[in-house]
């Protein structure tokens, strides 16, 4: 393959995921982040249209040619979507404290966005005022879980405490 080609997929690549890293680690700033993926495909795109009609990259080889294929936003587009489905999409999580304990509670949507799917209850491992800091960001499944249906029906209902399974 073409160095040339291996170079300019390799620094794009870097970018990109630098980019959507950048926006996942931050969401309050995910739409600067995607804003600035968007310009950075017209520019890398501008790049590459510039090498190929100038013939500075000269695709001869199919895997040339897949090799310019990868460089284009249509396969990044693709990982995106793939990874985003993979990951929960975590509508609210909100944190309250009650009898020296800190809770966190979060509403899970389906993939589609449509509903909540379900509804956990956690709490801190230790309590608020403890001189252990090891386990000042671990959480233990506590409280009714609430599984629900697109529709909003209840599903099943599972009980935990301190991380077991009751019910």
């Amino acid at each position: 393959m073409n160095k040339l080609i291996i170079v300019f997929n390799i620094i794009y690549y870097v970018i990109i995921f630098i980019l959507i890293k950048l926006g996942r680690d931050d969401s309050s700033s995910s739409l600067g982040y995607g804003i600035f993926i968007i310009i950075f495909w017209s520019i890398a795109g501008g790049v590459l249209i510039f090498l190929l009609t100038k013939k500075i990259i000269r695709p001869k080889s199919l895997l040339d040619k897949i090799g310019i294929f990868t460089a284009t936003p249509l396969l990044t587009i693709v990982f995106v979507m793939f990874f985003r489905m993979s990951k929960e999409n975590v509508s609210s999580e909100w944190y309250f404290n009650k009898e020296n304990y800190r809770y966190k509670v979060r509403e899970i949507n389906y993939g589609d966005g449509v509903g909540i799917e379900r509804i956990e209850f956690y709490r801190s491992a230790d309590t608020i005022n403890s001189p252990n800091t090891s386990k000042k960001n671990l959480w233990v499944k506590d409280s009714t879980w609430i599984y629900l249906s697109k529709t909003g029906d209840t599903i099943k209902k599972v009980i935990y405490k301190n991380d077991v399974e009751i019910k």
